[in-house]
């Protein structure tokens, strides 16, 4: 298990890719599930970094964790509540058509996670994934 903690800030990007392959590399986890597993984390991490805290301090908790069958990330910030679960998705097709960039990255975490849930405990979003590893 890997537990980390970064400020959600720009500069803490490629540091939070460097820990999650790091812990690929130690997991012996393969090169598609690693791709998926960075694109999650990635993409939760910007939206925390643009649309939750949206330039103010804060923090980030990741625990990531190999469970049988399954990589387990917990995905944790303090920013205002955001249900991932209830949040409503863009039309990919009108997203692509109009040009517009953004908005999917929602998408590609609910159709990348086998099981997404969410729980807001005190001042704290906690996103729980898991990903079939086999």
């Amino acid at each position: 298990m890997d537990s980390f903690q970064l400020p959600a800030s720009t500069e803490s990007f490629l540091r939070l890719r460097a820990l999650a392959k790091d812990f690929c590399t130690r997991a012996n986890i393969g090169s598609d599930l690693s791709c998926r597993l960075l694109v999650v984390l990635e993409e939760l991490f910007t939206n925390t970094v643009q649309h939750g805290y949206r330039g103010a301090v804060g923090m980030v908790r990741i625990e990531l964790k190999q469970v049988p069958g399954h990589i387990s990330i917990l995905y944790e910030d303090a920013a205002p509540p955001f249900n991932p679960l209830k949040a409503v998705l863009v039309d990919p097709e009108i997203t692509i058509n109009k040009g517009k960039v953004g908005g999917m990255g929602l998408l590609l975490v609910r159709k990348m996670a086998d099981s997404l849930t969410y729980e807001r405990q005190g001042e704290w979003n906690h996103t729980a994934i898991l990903m079939k590893s086999a």
